[in-house]
């Protein structure tokens, strides 16, 4: 369709347009498109079923005519359209839904991602709710990766969201990582992580790592060949130390704080090319804060 024929069908539906000139920087739009249109998730629904296609792929297609999702208009000019496409088609395995694995997976999805495989065998329980995205009093009990599925379905309904209620070991792995863009490490076991990190790369899908205790935090991407994190932790990790690292405390920022950096590599990797980073710590009780300089009231 010509975009007159797309503001036709659309009509009620458009939210917003803008020139196709306030685009994304350097991001090329789609030959003859004179403005970009944000339709409501209502006409996107409609333009679906009048093509005869899914949601997610609906949306895709009108993306390549520069006709945004309306949910979307807040990533406009910095995402560009192909970007949005490109996240759009991608699928991630988040494994652990805990305090990591909530912030991480809510990201992507109101980011843009196309699918998610959450994978936890564990449920809530009140020592959760100081730091957990999805523990509620209500959800107290229930398992972390149904929870998440339902909450996330509600947030984005295009989103393939896939949940499963496994523990991840040497056998399952494989087929866990099979097919995934990426794997995202949001376990507290180290062992698990390790496995992890050698079956996403022996997989060809790059790894990120995710780690937090008290107010602080790590992460880093791998995009192989070598693992990297008997570098981190060298001796592993005892059945004793496991359980004094569950009895320790950890803060409602630094779960929200390290899954910040860890979806900012996820996107790095998936729409730059860029799966290999530095190790970074974050240490919230000392942040390293630049004053503010106030202008001179004189």
């Amino acid at each position: 369709m010509t975009l007159p024929e797309l503001r036709a069908f659309f009509g009620p539906h458009i939210r917003a347009a803008c020139p196709v000139a306030e685009g994304p920087r350097g991001a090329a739009a789609p030959a003859g498109a004179a403005e970009t249109l944000f339709v409501s998730l209502d006409g996107i629904r409609l333009w679906a079923a009048h093509n005869a296609l899914p949601l997610r792929a609906a949306m895709v297609s009108l993306l390549g005519a520069n006709v945004w999702p309306e949910r979307f208009r807040r990533n406009f000019g910095l995402f560009s359209a192909a970007q949005m496409a490109r996240l759009l088609h991608s699928r991630v395995l988040v494994l652990g839904c805990g305090g990591l694995g909530g912030h991480v997976a809510e990201l992507l999805a109101r980011t843009g991602l196309g699918g998610l495989r959450l994978v936890d065998d564990d449920v809530f329980e009140e020592s959760n709710l100081n730091r957990q995205r999805f523990c509620g009093e209500r959800a107290l009990g229930l398992s972390k990766a149904l929870t998440a599925r339902e909450a996330l379905r509600d947030m984005a309904s295009h989103m393939d969201v896939e949940a499963l209620q496994l523990r991840a070991d040497a056998t399952s792995l494989p087929g866990l990582v099979a097919g995934m863009d990426l794997a995202l490490d949001c376990l507290d076991d180290i062992a698990a992580k390790t496995a992890l990190e050698k079956a996403a790369l022996a997989a060809g899908v790059p790894f990120i790592h995710g780690s937090v205790l008290r107010d602080e935090g790590f992460c880093y991407a791998n995009a192989g060949p070598e693992a990297r994190l008997a570098q981190l932790y060298p001796e592993g990790q005892s059945p004793r130390q496991r359980e004094q690292a569950r009895r320790e405390g950890v803060s409602a920022l630094a779960p929200a704080a390290v899954a910040c950096l860890m979806v900012r590599l996820a996107l790095r990797a998936l729409l730059e090319h860029s799966a290999d980073s530095p190790l970074f710590h974050l240490d919230l009780s000392v942040p390293e804060l630049e004053p503010f300089a106030w202008p001179d009231s004189a």
